[in-house]
């Protein structure tokens, strides 16, 4: 501010008689001037300022106007996003109008059937063909629960006065049913102890650290639990954790191809464990009580075991042949998991005395299983001996509250299944079925034994892709499969039944085939995709040997 009043007084000096006249005007001009600069240049800074706070203000008003202008955008746009999302309305709508549609289907089945056959069949045939096949419909398409579906068949066919109340409810009376029961409580004495994990263990222990050795362990461990746990879905519920805990020591995470190949491990290991053991899968029991009952026989664990065996045996190295090749990748030797399962393994301690109780009652019961022949009990009478014993008193190795804690569904399943199968043949529908399907090319099929049985594994295969449910499989094609071969001499009706049985459980190709293989495409793990490849080859697999057991083994014991 001095160098803008320093020339002031050098004005005045030259202007003397001005400077003269006014001394006092002299003295103050230079102050006055001073304060009047300040006061400008303060005037101009805050002009300055306030331009300053102006831009800013437009500027903030300017991004006020973007983000208003990105929210209504937003706004916009937000129905077209979330309209597909699982809780959304038009997700609801569109759930509701399909489960419509599957309904309209079944309705549809049941009239082509029931107007359609009107003049080729009774009453009584006809209405329980056409309950059954709308039946399936519903099984196949599920808009309501398997359960729920089976409960439909239970005053649906008394109703229409097609069946009787005592011959619909005749399937909760099998032995079947009870057996199924009492598998269920050995399996949940089972799981109250440590004896599954320690199996596990010791598998994954001895073949860990092996090429393919993960994979052959997981594949084997249901096998072995085949024999005491005799449901398919509780071997796989038991097995998942372990295969978890295998996958974090490994590294292996989601979607990667290891993870793949031991989670179809789990799929392909627990769907092949039932193949030998009468009570170790549904469709077995189902099977047996349908050959009882068209066949008036009496078909024992070990029948079952010795026509099974064979073949059990090929497929457990089959299954991991196939798998160990269907998902190639370049895997490092597994380090450190003999020494994790090691570690499991010693956390569980010794063998208890529990545990040595319950391995007892486990073997006794296979055992009379096996001697079946020699005492004539059915194998439902050392089931439930096995599952009183887990809880007696001195012995108990497993609470009898957990152990009656059983489910539901799977009963009222089985036993719908069975009396469908009973209704079928009391009502004549198979006797029905066997004629239209009687032609020249049938015959000639079912007259040589061995292209019979290759027929029946064909046929159950493309059935069962359709049926999906294993159960549903069973009861599609096994009647019909026995009222086929009684309209030829040299057709092995027993065998038919066993191989169209046998089959129903071989379901590799889709998710929906079999209960493992639905749990555990719920993890995540892996795709439909990822079943196509080991699906179709399992497949061949299974078909060739079936068709080899029937021209070696099988002719060998006698069965034609």
């Amino acid at each position: 501010m001095s160098t803008m009043t320093n020339p002031q007084p050098d004005e005045e000096a030259v202007r003397p008689e001005s400077a003269a006249a006014s001394p006092e005007s002299v003295a103050t001009k230079p102050e006055f001037a001073a304060t009047n600069l300040e006061s400008t240049a303060a005037s101009l800074e805050k002009t300055a300022a306030s331009l300053e706070k102006t831009e800013t203000s437009l500027e903030t008003t300017a991004t006020s106007l973007e983000t208003t202008e990105t929210s209504l955008e937003t706004t916009a746009t937000k129905p077209e996003s979330t309209a597909d999302r699982p809780g959304s309305a038009t997700a609801k709508r569109r759930k509701a109008l399909r489960k419509l549609l599957w309904f309209a289907l079944s309705v549809l089945a049941f009239v082509l059937v029931y107007f359609g056959l009107e003049a080729y069949m009774d009453y009584g045939a006809r209405v329980t063909l056409a309950i059954t096949l709308a039946v399936i419909v519903l099984w196949v398409l599920e808009p309501i629960p398997f359960s729920m579906t089976a409960v439909l068949v239970l005053f649906l066919l008394p109703i229409s006065g097609a069946v009787s109340t005592d011959l619909i409810l005749s399937g909760f009376a099998s032995p079947a049913i009870f057996l199924i029961v009492a598998g269920m409580m050995i399996a949940s004495g089972v799981e109250q102890t440590p004896l599954g994990k320690r199996l596990a263990y010791q598998l994954l222990y001895w073949f860990g650290e092996k090429k393919g050795g993960v994979l052959a362990g997981i594949i084997l461990v249901p096998q072995v639990m085949a024999f005491f746990i005799p449901a398919a879905a509780v071997r796989t519920a038991m097995l998942l954790p372990i295969v978890f805990s295998i996958t974090s020591i490994l590294g292996v995470k989601a979607g990667d191809v290891r993870g793949k190949k031991l989670m179809m491990g789990v799929v392909i290991g627990c769907g092949i464990s039932g193949t030998a053991v009468l009570p170790a899968a549904l469709g077995n029991v189902i099977t047996v009580d349908l050959i009882n009952t068209y066949l008036q026989t009496h078909v024992t664990y070990t029948d079952w075991l010795v026509l099974a065996l064979p073949m059990w045996l090929i497929m457990i190295p089959a299954s991991w042949w196939v798998l160990y090749r269907s998902f190639p990748v370049k895997e490092p030797m597994p380090s450190g998991l003999k020494e994790k399962m090691k570690e499991l393994i010693a956390e569980l301690g010794p063998v208890s005395s529990r545990e040595k109780r319950l391995m007892g009652i486990l073997a006794g019961v296979c055992v009379l299983w096996a001697l079946e022949g020699v005492h004539g009990w059915p194998p439902v009478i050392p089931a439930l001996i096995g599952a009183v014993l887990m809880a007696w008193p001195g012995i108990k190795v497993a609470d009898w509250e957990k152990i009656l804690d059983v489910k539901f569904a799977p009963l009222v399943m089985l036993g719908v299944t069975l009396s469908l199968g009973r209704a079928l043949y009391e009502t004549g529908v198979t006797g029905y079925l066997s004629k239209w399907m009687e032609s020249d090319l049938t015959l000639y099929l079912f007259s040589n034994p061995a292209l019979a049985v290759l027929t029946v594994a064909v046929l159950t295969q493309l059935i069962h892709k359709v049926t999906s449910n294993v159960s549903t499989a069973v009861i599609a094609t096994v009647p019909v499969v026995m009222a086929l071969a009684a309209h030829s001499p040299d057709s092995p009706a027993l065998l038919l039944a066993f191989v169209a049985g046998l089959t129903s459980l071989y379901g590799f190709i889709l998710v929906v085939e079999t209960i493992p293989g639905v749990m555990v495409h719920g993890t995540g793990w892996v795709t439909q995709q990822d079943f196509f490849v080991p699906g179709f080859w399992l497949t061949l697999v299974t078909t060739g040997l079936t068709f080899l057991m029937a021209l070696t083994w099988w002719k060998w014991l006698g069965y034609y």
